[in-house]
């Protein structure tokens, strides 16, 4: 196969934006789409080696699998064993235990089912996993091991039949990843059946490639294709962003522009040359090293720094990545795709000793629970999670709980005294569940027992509406909820209802929780509206830790941000509304959180009420409830029971 340097080029085009992207820098806002023109990339130079081997005789599958373990292993497992010393150093126990299943996932060529499966809800920030990035390396793995399998099976049909077959199964592809980006957008980013389509696009370029009756575009349409080529990239970069559907019909304008680029551009036309240009080709030829070590650069950078690392310091550290890229590049990828140096033999033991220990690196890390030990007794805390039915609660995650069935096992909890005749509801998504270690404690005292009803995102309605993502199961369990909320609410003396309001008011949905009050009012005793928690711009508690651990100064955020505006928005509205009632209290945010006097973001021990930054705790939770039973809206709901 002819070298051509213009995909190298091409390559530097990929890499680049999505550094930039992943250092925060706004103006690259579709710098992700990098990777979808390292897919293109990779689907045509890999098909076209297999086309080419099978013309001269010389293909195998073991050699060619021999070739991706030198290609990827070497520069992969160096980046891993540089994490380690600084995931013990800087890490807090529940990164570290993140980082051990993204390391065993890694191992396991599975990573991208990882972040499937934990992109949601409560999982850390993706800008703070060190090892990110390697979902869509598994996205090729898998696809180097199913298709050169799948591409010899078919080949015996001739090349008509395998170009109709591969570019039916890259429009089924397509098609999917267009319905996903709709109904299932996290899934859809992160497999092969939805990503697959991309590197078939280059596979299908390579397959025509090498038609001797093919179309050959003169001068003039090689400049034109390979311009437009490079303008549809230049227009993704700039212009897609975080809410444009990914991958979809959208992701059509880079992949196709690099597959004119690919087709159009030679040495000869003016993108050829540009691309062809020593300091593009130089970045190429690094690209895979630079895409490796830019991920964990940037997170470790965020787990050590308390506020978001600045500009300049990013700028540095992208500079370093290419700087560690270029010494893992000559270095490391060299030396091992010489055979000379290592055999097959070495190259397999090798690569299976090392996906062995960085397994077991991670099963261990994972199993002492990130090695809660490392940190300093002080910040030995206890309860610093959300309350859910996995840890003896009631919160219905079943978003999150493969495990858990839609149905009556959601409505089935109960807290505070049991065995009472006093029976209340505690009713909505995640901000309701928040409160039921508050209310348990609550409960007890006005010796009252309540039934949690509680899932995610689950807002207190009378609608058919939902703050989440409507392919979640909690959907289905959220319509359950309410149905037997309405069917059943003449059998409880009061309601509470919690609910993340600032999100229920961003998507236009307060009416139905209004309505949810005017139908309750008239059948409890009483109907008890919770507030929303102060909503800060980053996760508290980890602020906490991290302050404490590196350098003992905590200061809680002053200024209000713009969710939290949104929060005491809608705390007001629901205060003003259930002044209609005289069976409708609200409990602001004072009554529960004010713990020496004055309004507090923290509690007596001084550490944050807060969780991650929008939810609070158990402990924060059981903190409040302390505050509240000292509060005269205690009383006052005391007196509406008793």
């Amino acid at each position: 196969m002819k070298y051509r340097p213009e995909v190298d080029g091409l390559r530097a085009i990929a890499v680049l934006p999505v550094i930039v992207f992943h250092a925060g820098f706004q103006l690259f806002s579709g710098g992700f789409v990098g990777v979808d023109v390292f897919f293109v990339i990779s689907g045509y130079l890999i098909t076209s080696i297999i086309l080419a081997e099978k013309k001269t005789g010389t293909f195998s599958l073991i050699n060619f699998y021999e070739r991706r373990a030198r290609r990827i292993l070497p520069a992969l497992f160096t980046v891993l064993v540089v994490c380690l010393p600084f995931t013990w150093a800087w890490l807090l126990p529940e990164d570290m235990i993140s980082f051990s299943q993204s390391l065993m996932a890694v191992s396991a060529y599975i990573s991208n089912i990882l972040f499937w499966r934990t992109s949601g809800y409560f999982e850390t920030a993706a800008e703070l996993k060190p090892l990110l990035h390697t979902w869509s390396l598994a996205i090729e793995e898998q696809y180097y091991f199913l298709f050169p399998i799948f591409f010899v099976a078919i080949w015996k049909l001739g090349k008509n039949w395998v170009f109709a077959i591969l570019a039916s199964l890259a429009s089924l592809s397509l098609a999917l990843a267009q319905w996903g980006s709709i109904f299932n957008p996290s899934a859809a980013f992160y497999l092969l059946p939805t990503r697959g389509w991309e590197l078939l696009i280059g596979a299908l370029l390579a397959i025509y490639s090498t038609e001797k009756n093919r179309f050959h575009p003169n001068r003039i349409l090689s400049e034109f294709g390979s311009l437009l080529g490079i303008l549809l990239l230049i227009y993704a970069i700039f212009k897609f962003n975080n809410e444009t559907p990914f991958p979809s019909f959208y992701t059509l304008v880079p992949t196709i522009g690099t597959a004119l680029i690919i087709f159009c551009a030679t040495e000869q036309t003016t993108i050829g040359k540009i691309l062809s240009h020593k300091l593009l080709v130089g970045v190429g030829l690094i690209s895979y090293s630079a895409y490796l070590w830019h991920q964990p650069l940037f997170a470790f950078a965020r787990h050590r720094s308390l506020t978001e690392p600045s500009k300049l310091l990013f700028t540095v550290l992208a500079m370093l990545t290419l700087g560690l890229a270029y010494f893992t590049w000559k270095y490391i990828e060299i030396p091992l795709r010489n055979k000379h140096n290592f055999s097959r033999r070495k190259i397999f033991l090798y690569s299976a000793l090392g996906s062995s220990l960085f397994l077991s690196f991670g099963l261990i890390g994972n199993f002492n629970e990130g090695y809660p030990n490392r940190l300093p007794k002080s910040l030995a805390l206890t309860e610093i999670e959300l309350p859910r039915i996995d840890n003896g609660w009631c919160f219905y995650s079943i978003d999150n709980l493969g495990y858990l069935k839609v149905g009556a096992d959601g409505v089935n909890c109960w807290l505070g005294k049991k065995s009472s005749n006093v029976k209340g509801i505690l009713f909505g998504d995640s901000f309701a569940g928040q409160y039921e270690p508050f209310w348990d404690k609550t409960a007890n005292e006005l010796n009252a027992s309540i039934n949690a009803i509680t899932t995610n995102w689950c807002f207190p309605s009378m609608n058919e509406e939902f703050t989440g993502k409507t392919s979640s199961r909690a959907l289905k369990q959220c319509f359950y909820n309410r149905k037997y909320l309405i069917e059943n609410i003449s059998n409880y003396d009061f309601a509470v209802l919690g609910g993340s309001w600032g999100s229920v008011l961003e998507q236009k949905k307060m009416d139905g929780v209004l309505q949810l009050i005017d139908k309750l009012a008239p059948k409890v005793r009483i109907v008890i509206l919770m507030a929303s928690p102060k909503h800060f711009e980053n996760d508290i508690m980890k602020y906490y830790k991290k302050s404490m651990w590196f350098d003992g100064k905590f200061d809680i955020p002053k200024a209000t941000n713009q969710r939290d505006k949104n929060t005491l928005k809608a705390n007001e509205i629901l205060e003003g509304f259930s002044k209609n009632y005289t069976n409708v209290l609200f409990i602001d945010r004072d009554s529960i959180f004010n713990s020496d006097g004055k309004p507090s973001d923290l509690t007596n021990e001084n550490l944050p009420f807060s969780l991650e930054g929008a939810h609070i705790s158990i402990y924060g939770s059981k903190a409040a409830a302390a505050n509240f039973l000292l509060s005269k809206k205690y009383s006052y709901i005391k007196k509406a029971l008793h």
